[in-house]
């Protein structure tokens, strides 16, 4: 057994990081155009929900560190609570911002989408304060919560397990 791994070997394993990475860009573009359209619209676009959930079905095999099993509990572990937080309070919730962040949830996986959760309600509690202290919104007015939870999702995608590793230190 030799301790150099064999040039077929680091070609596929190259092959990997490239599609990877090409992966994460084609889901950092569908990020940013659900971020515009609903920051305009008011809507995420089912298409878009079924490409980022088509990248989540390719990052079964590009990005094995995530199990499927995670991946099937990532897709229900914050839609579902989003969807029964919507019917107890109609309005709360958009059906795309569910459908968002169970498709992230299957590219991501459970701990993954948690913390793309925590971040993106995060980041929109921010600006649902600004725009209220502001004077732009009323606290009864609603605001596109898509582009919040595409900053939590993005971040956690491209930064989690660094961001878990620093918070399990703390």
């Amino acid at each position: 057994m030799s301790a150099y791994l064999s040039v077929d070997t680091l070609f596929v394993e190259c092959l990997v990081l490239v599609l990877r990475c090409i992966l994460y860009l084609v889901v950092l573009c569908i990020l940013l155009a659900i971020s515009l359209i609903d920051a305009e619209t008011m809507l995420i676009p089912d298409k878009l929900n079924l490409a980022l959930l088509v990248c989540g079905i390719l990052a079964v095999f590009f990005v094995p560190e995530v199990s499927l099993d995670s991946r099937l509990v990532g897709f229900f572990c914050i839609s579902i609570p989003l969807l029964l937080f919507s019917l107890v309070i109609p309005g709360s919730f958009g059906g795309g911002d569910i459908k968002l962040m169970a498709a992230a949830g299957f590219l991501l996986g459970w701990q993954g989408i948690f913390l793309a959760a925590i971040l993106g309600l995060s980041v929109g509690g921010v600006y649902g304060v600004y725009l209220i202290v502001t004077g732009k919104k009323r606290a009864s007015e609603h605001f596109a919560l898509g582009p919040s939870l595409c900053i939590g999702i993005a971040l956690a995608m491209l930064l989690g397990s660094t961001l878990m590793r620093s918070a399990m230190l703390l």
